[in-house]
C-alpha cells in the first residue's frame, strides 16, 4: 500500500505543531530534531522553514525558532479546517 503525499499546508502545519509543543516544554528546537520529527530531509525542512520566515509565520531570534502569531493562526484555522472536512465526509 502506497502512502500518500503530504500537501505543503499539512508539512508546514506539522513543523508549526513541533515548534509550538517545544516551546511549550521549554525546549530550544533543533533544526535538524524537528526535520526528523517532521519526517523531512534537513534541506526539504530548511526550505519549508525559509518559506515560514517568508510568510512571517517563524521568526529566528538569537538562534531560536519562534512560531509568530501569524504562525499560531495558521495551526488554528488547519485544524478548524480539517475538522470541517472530517464532518463533510471529505477526510477520514
Amino acid at each position: 500500500m502506497k502512502a500518500e503525499r503530504r500537501s505543503r499546508l499539512q508539512i508546514y502545519f506539522d513543523i508549526l505543531q513541533l515548534l509550538c509543543k517545544k516551546a511549550e516544554t521549554g525546549e530550544s528546537p533543533c533544526p535538524t530534531r524537528i526535520a526528523h520529527q517532521a519526517n523531512l530531509s534537513y534541506d526539504r525542512f530548511r526550505d519549508c522553514l525559509d518559506q515560514l520566515v517568508q510568510l512571517d509565520m517563524v521568526s529566528r531570534q538569537g538562534g531560536r525558532l519562534i512560531v509568530t502569531k501569524k504562525g499560531i493562526e495558521y495551526i488554528q484555522w488547519h485544524r478548524r479546517m480539517n475538522s470541517f472536512l472530517k464532518q463533510m465526509g471529505l477526510l477520514s
